[in-house]
């Protein structure tokens, strides 16, 4: 019978195998893995003094620590599947393997191999000893993408850290995939711009979303990623009957659309006014700082009962009024405003999204003198967040 170790990890919910492999077997996996890892990090080239210890110890057979690795996907079938083969099941599930945590000794495997085979025949005894020799994996099964991502950044706590950017992308990966009609999501990685009005950089609406979350507009901090895990298992309830991811980019896209058609997308004349923040409502609104502020505001005006839902908020947009007067005194305005904080400001940018928290609030509460008024609560945001910060 196949020797494997199985353990059951409660926190996460899901099953850990411990299992050895011959190095010729795990390099033919894992070079499958490598381009299909959708959360992978970066790799992290080591000082060649290190790399060199490692490939000499890993020649001579010695033991590194396990690599890990997640099933991803719902396979009941998976420890039946090891016991009549651990090459042959991992083969089988090679296409949902990621590497949880053991990239860089992964990439340094292979480059031995490479290196081995430019100085080796292939049946030299040097390179089959290598081949031969046995590594540790531990595989967890059964987890949820949420499961995947916590144990992944908890397994790589002190290691070369993810960019922020990365971190973001991983947490809420499964988002940008979301069909939502008329809309166009953009990653970093998709290297295309975001200059129509239906198109959105990923990072700066999750960023929106995740203030919505958190009811905070402030930007995600790199050791708020486990807890922002944490708030994502909040949504369970909430989501249960609708696609909060969603609603949220359907409302902010309708609110965008609304201002175009209100100003009729006019732009200040430049020679006239200061329009450093923005000569027209897209270039104001179309931004992470109003995103943040917006996912803040809503977030709080639900608590506080004065909107139920996001579709409450999209009816809400739909009365928004702007006289066709006071376009330019809007806009204007806006560019005042925003020019003020940025000369009284230390912390620019959080205080822009502090602005556009209060101007949402102002704007869909009806408790305010600024209810649906555009004009209002571009002063009446100001005045609050002045009499607040200043």
């Amino acid at each position: 019978m196949t020797e494997f170790i199985k353990m059951r990890d409660r926190r996460i919910e899901g099953d850990n195998f411990l299992l050895q492999i011959k190095i010729k077997d795990y390099l033919n996996i894992s070079r499958n893995i490598l381009k299909k890892n959708e959360f992978q990090r970066r790799r992290v080239r080591a000082s060649k003094s290190v790399y060199s210890l490692l490939k000499e110890d890993l020649i001579k057979g010695c033991v590194i620590p396990p690599i890990s690795l997640a099933l991803n996907k719902t396979s009941t079938s998976f420890e039946s599947q090891l016991r009549d083969g651990i090459t042959q099941a991992l083969t089988d599930n090679n296409d949902s393997l990621l590497i949880l945590d053991g990239l860089q000794r992964t990439y340094s495997i292979i480059d031995i191999e490479k290196e081995l085979l430019q100085e080796h025949d292939l049946n030299d005894e040097l390179v089959q000893t290598f081949y031969n020799h046995q590594i540790r994996l531990e595989i967890y099964s059964g987890l949820n993408k949420l499961g995947i991502l916590y144990r992944m950044l908890t397994l790589n706590t002190g290691q070369t850290p993810m960019s922020l950017r990365q971190q973001v992308e991983m947490l809420y990966l499964d988002y940008s995939d979301i069909d939502i009609s008329g809309i166009e999501i953009i990653k970093e990685s998709d290297g295309s711009s975001t200059s129509e009005i239906n198109q959105y950089n990923f990072k700066e609406i999750v960023e929106g979303f995740n203030s919505y979350v958190e009811r905070n507009e402030l930007p995600i901090a790199r050791q708020d990623v486990l807890d922002n895990i944490k708030s994502l298992q909040k949504l369970a309830d909430e989501n249960s009957n609708e696609d909060i991811f969603k609603e949220y980019v359907e409302t902010i896209h309708l609110f965008i659309e609304k201002l175009s058609q209100l100003t009729n997308n006019h732009k200040l004349d430049e020679d006239v006014y200061d329009v450093s923040f923005g000569a027209d409502t897209i270039r104001i609104f179309k931004r992470s700082q109003s995103f943040t502020g917006f996912g803040a505001a809503l977030g709080k005006l639900k608590d506080n009962g004065n909107i139920h839902s996001f579709q409450n908020v999209k009816r809400l947009i739909n009365e928004l009024t702007l006289d066709g007067d006071s376009i330019e005194d809007f806009i204007a305005t806006l560019n005042d405003k925003f020019g003020w904080i940025k000369k009284h400001s230390s912390k620019i940018g959080n205080a822009q999204r502090n602005y556009f928290h209060f101007f949402y609030r102002e704007l869909f509460n009806e408790d305010s003198d600024s209810y649906l008024d555009l004009t209002k609560a571009t002063i009446s945001a100001f005045d609050r967040y002045n009499s607040l910060y200043n």
